[in-house]
């Protein structure tokens, strides 16, 4: 019981002690007289002015120490203050304030404005200039003036950096404003730090931070993250270590839903070497989950930086499912499954470029370089291959209903008074580009090595090769598009060799119309800027060579040759063995051996004038024009059969057909024998072989053999000649025996 009572009475006294210690503090210290002292600490370590305006006075409660309800620095007295603070309160150590000692426990700090800034010449208004400093800035080519001796014993007594030692510094409630006014697009951000504590800060040992924020910038994003790490401060080498650093962050105003990011990393500053490095260790976002690094030079000059990205596979599904988005309906159910990317990235103040850029995309790889090569003038460029795509998975999926009556629909064209060009983009591309594709599979066809070459400046853009393997041919292009004027123009320079005519008419119809192999080279301008105006203003030439072709579903022979049976019964004196010459059976289609045609574009029409080819049975010649815009047709064929060629009436005669309407309509309606013109050629046949007849009959009776009229007229010239030479002979027989008499 002694014991507890020495105890009792020992606590008591040292809590007397305690007590007469924050009395002696409360009325004999007067915390205002450090003022100074403190304004002075803070201009000597950072360079900043301190000013205190309130009256300073004591904290018992959260700490012991100074509490001040105004503060305010500036980087210079000409200058506002870039911060303010409502509430600061300072813990000291109490026994070193008897010895006139300034030893600082904890800081506290409520209730902070900071506005930074940055005017239109590029001025900040937190950077630090006094004294030398302001001249050298205002001329910097001046020599910096040498120290006076007693600046030269000050600075080699000042020695290493003070020693800094703040077991907790905790900011709360401080709203923190960015403009930057510099550009030609104006930044304005602003930060909510709720909390900040940076606990153990000292200049060798690693503080700990702790940060509560939020950032939001005007109109658009905002992000709220609380950030946890160690940060290693060697301030005599100036290098700073923030390692390990943990984010979370949540971004919002962006997508339907809000973005949650984990992150793990590490931050080195090196200031001597003028170098920062970023190691991201890891970030995950709705199971995306990516690795990187950043290295920056001359951070504190002339700012250039390098580094590499990279993610692991990503499901694309549960992605858009966590970001609230719909996933695309495709004509495919196996495509937007998977995708990750590579690749390494550097640039300065002025260019930046990706290169081994690595993409995959479900089963198709992207690979290559894209770069910007000047911010001013938005320069692009790029170099890139992609292996192989079948484009037609990852288009909308069509309705097979409308895609069986409507063909060109479901082939994906504009509607022809819609836009086609973003006319204002155009204007402002720069670029420069390369992109080449093993295989491409566009609306069910393929397209083997595909090349584009583009160039785009000044609002003109030049596609300068355009090549690739097709409908078992090959394309090779050129095109110019000129979006500087009103409306936009375009000139075209294209060659098609060898391709299948199948997969290009199954575009326009149900059933595929013409088949075989066909080349053609097309030279054509046009200006507008929808499908109708492109049309309408086109100009140009077309040559088309087509070989073993077919016109299916339409007989040009069968339409001649049914018409001609009907005629012929009733000339049949004419042609008595028609029945049999004329062929019983023909196919449904026409078939072209060979077909060599000029053509010319003009006013929305594709005029081709006098062509001729071959189908086997017969020679035909034709011309007509195919109107772009309606995509209907109107042609005139002259037809000549080889069935009735050895028909002395009939031989070389052309057996008009026309044959018009819509391309979307069915071919067996088209072509139509022209009556009228066969009934007037069959007349005329058939009044010669009436008067042949009857020239045939009078020379059986004059004893003279002849079919027709011209026979006839020959025979009985030569029979005239013959009889006036034997007359003559006889006549000059007479003479002869009378001379000699």
């Amino acid at each position: 019981m002694r014991i507890l009572k020495w105890i009792g009475l020992g606590l008591a006294a040292i809590l007397l002690v305690v007590v007469a210690a924050l009395v002696l503090i409360r009325f004999i210290i007067d915390p205002n007289d450090f003022k100074d002292q403190i304004s002075v600490l803070v201009k000597d370590t950072t360079g900043y002015r301190l000013s205190l305006q309130g009256d300073l006075s004591w904290s018992f409660y959260p700490i012991l120490g100074f509490e001040s309800n105004q503060a305010a620095l500036a980087a210079s007295a000409d200058l506002e203050p870039f911060l303010t603070v409502a509430n600061m309160a300072l813990g000291i150590r109490v026994l070193p304030l008897f010895s006139g000692e300034l030893q600082v426990d904890q800081l506290q700090i409520e209730g902070v404005d900071a506005r930074f800034s940055v005017d239109q010449a590029g001025q900040s208004n937190w950077q630090v200039i006094d004294g030398d400093s302001a001249a050298a800035a205002v001329n910097p080519q001046a020599p910096a003036p040498s120290p006076s001796p007693s600046q030269a014993t000050s600075e080699e007594a000042a020695g290493p950096l003070p020693q800094v030692s703040i077991p907790l510094v905790r900011v709360l409630d401080a709203q923190v404003h960015y403009r930057d006014a510099s550009g030609d697009n104006a930044t304005d951000i602003s930060i909510n730090v709720s909390k900040l504590e940076l606990t153990n800060v000292q200049a060798q040992e690693p503080v700990t931070v702790l940060l509560e924020a939020g950032l939001a910038q005007s109109g658009g994003a905002t992000v709220s993250l609380s950030l946890q790490g160690e940060l290693l401060p060697d301030l005599e080498k100036q290098h700073f270590l923030l390692a390990p650093l943990q984010i979370n962050a949540t971004l919002d105003n962006v997508l339907p839903a809000p973005i949650s990011l984990d992150i793990a990393a590490e931050l080195d500053i090196d200031l001597p070497q003028d170098q920062a490095r970023f190691t991201l260790q890891q970030l995950q976002t709705s199971g995306v989950s990516v690795q990187g690094e950043l290295v920056a030079q001359g951070i504190t000059s002339q700012p250039s930086y390098q580094g590499r990205l990279s993610s692991r596979p990503i499901k694309l599904p549960v992605l858009f499912q966590a970001l609230a988005l719909e996933m695309p309906t495709t004509a495919s159910a196996d495509v937007f499954k998977t995708a990750d990317f590579a690749l390494t990235f550097s640039g300065d103040s002025t260019q930046a470029k990706l290169s081994d850029l690595l993409v995959h995309l479900d089963s198709s790889t992207l690979s290559g370089r894209v770069g910007v090569t000047d911010f001013t003038t938005q320069a692009l460029t790029f170099d890139l291959l992609l292996d192989r795509i079948n484009v037609d998975h990852y288009l909308p999926a069509s309705d097979e209903g409308a895609a069986a009556t409507d063909k060109p629909a479901a082939g994906g064209a504009a509607p022809a008074s819609e836009s086609l060009l973003p006319v204002e983009l155009l204007r402002g591309l720069n670029m420069a580009g390369h992109l080449r594709a093993n295989q491409v599979i566009l609306q069910q066809e393929t397209l083997n090595n595909l090349v584009l070459r583009v160039e785009a400046q000044q609002g003109v853009l030049q596609v300068t090769q355009l090549s690739t393997e097709l409908l078992q041919g090959n394309l090779n292009g050129r095109f110019v598009l000129d979006a500087r004027g009103a409306r936009p123009s375009l000139t075209s320079d294209v060659d098609i060799n060898e391709i299948e005519l199948t997969g290009i008419s199954s575009r326009f119809m149900a059933d595929s119309l013409l088949s075989g192999k066909a080349s053609l080279t097309l030279d054509a301008k046009a200006d507008g800027n929808t499908v109708d105006e492109l049309l309408q203003s086109a100009l140009g030439q077309l040559h088309l060579n087509l070989d073993q072709g077919v016109l299916h579903g339409v007989n040009l022979n069968a339409v001649v040759v049914d018409a001609l049976r009907d005629k012929l019964s009733t000339v049949e004196y004419l042609y008595p063995d028609y029945q049999e010459k004329l062929p019983r059976q023909l196919r449904k289609d026409t078939e072209i051996s060979k077909l060599i045609a000029d053509a010319k574009v003009e006013n929305g029409q594709l005029i081709m004038p006098k062509f001729e080819f071959f189908t086997g049975e017969s020679g035909i010649d034709a011309s007509g024009r195919i109107d772009l815009l309606e995509q209907g047709f109107d042609y005139q064929f002259g037809i000549v059969l080889s069935s009735i060629e050895r028909n002395k009436y009939l031989k070389g005669t052309r057996w008009p057909v026309r044959c018009n309407g819509q391309l979307s309509g069915a071919p067996a309606d088209w072509c139509r024998p022209d009556i009228k013109a066969m009934g007037s050629i069959l007349s005329q046949a058939a009044s010669k072989a009436i008067k042949d007849k009857g020239a045939a009959e009078l020379g059986d009776k004059v004893g003279l053999e002849a079919e027709d009229r011209e026979q006839l007229k020959d025979e009985v010239q030569e029979k005239l000649e013959a009889e006036e030479e034997r007359a003559k002979r006889k006549l000059q027989d007479k003479l002869d025996k009378w001379l000699k008499r």
